[in-house]
């Protein structure tokens, strides 16, 4: 290959980082306003390039960036970082004003900082007006037109707040029973529970799946904080319905002697009316950052 055919198309690498952070080829169409066609011939393209496969594929569906696929959605994503960037600076100088962003607590304390240093780089002029919520509430702000950007959590089928076109997938993952390390909690009849407020789609999935099971549950802890959950999981007092990534060292996943918990889904959407300019690029931060892990 000559020295002037040596060079990465953007639109591919976005294609790759699009896939592995929906999850799917077909989802990235659909983030990405492409056919899942023209896709699969963009990473037909990228791997014909590079002369490797970046993607695992199990049944035909995606399962992954392949060993390689990692070492080079490293370098797209930095890559269509700097693309992005370069673009805000040049075609929105001027943009100013603030931007109204609702999210799950857990998500300031995982990517919220890097998210918020990223984006005051790309619109110094554009403050963002940040509320931690409960996923039915930022439901109903975004849907109120009080919120720009909303990103949720929904388990299963629920809530039905949270359905619809609007609502797009940034992360799934295996929602778990958590119990401490050497606990008994598991054992424990009616089982104890450590649970968010009333209206947090953790506890209504864990009360639906012990009732489907016949078996009953008694809430010993209500918190509202991701540390205050961890703290009742780690002394002992109750187990957790919560996502394997908010897992503290000393807990343990109850799940092999537990009813099974469907997958935790973390959704985002506009707010109604136009988008606001910049709430694009603050979702894709949030998909960047959030597919680091995968």
């Amino acid at each position: 290959m000559s020295w002037h055919t040596r060079h990465l198309e953007l639109d591919w690498l976005r294609a790759l980082v699009t896939i592995v952070d929906c999850g799917g080829f077909s989802a990235a169409a659909e983030q990405l306003g492409r056919s899942q066609s023209a896709i699969s011939l963009q990473i037909k393209r990228l791997e014909d390039t590079v002369g490797q496969p970046v993607l695992r594929r199990s049944q035909g569906r995606v399962d992954g960036p392949t060993s390689e696929g990692r070492v080079l959605l490293d370098y797209a994503r930095r890559m269509l970082r700097l693309n992005d960037e370069a673009w805000a600076c040049f075609a929105q100088p001027q943009m100013a004003g603030r931007l109204r962003l609702g999210l799950p607590e857990e998500l300031m304390e995982q990517v919220f900082a890097p998210v918020q240093a990223a984006f005051a780089r790309l619109y110094p002029r554009v403050s963002l007006s940040v509320r931690c919520d409960l996923s039915v509430r930022l439901a109903a702000l975004a849907e109120a037109g009080e919120l720009d950007l909303a990103l949720a959590k929904r388990v299963g089928e629920q809530p039905a707040s949270l359905s619809g076109e609007a609502w797009r997938v940034l992360r799934r993952e295996p929602l778990h029973w958590f119990d401490a390390e050497g606990s008994n909690a598991r054992d424990g009849r009616p089982l104890p529970l450590a649970v968010f407020h009333e209206g947090c789609v953790f506890r209504g999935a864990a009360l639906s799946a012990l009732h489907e099971a016949g078996l009953s549950g008694e809430v010993r802890f209500v918190g509202s904080s991701i540390g205050a959950m961890r703290h009742a999981v780690l002394a002992g007092l109750a187990l957790a319905p919560l996502p394997a990534s908010l897992a503290a060292p000393g807990m343990r996943s109850a799940n092999d002697s537990l009813p099974p918990l469907p997958a935790c889904e973390l959704v985002a959407r506009y707010g109604v009316g136009e988008p606001h300019p910049a709430a694009e690029r603050l979702w894709g931060l949030f998909a960047e950052q959030l597919g680091k892990g995968m």
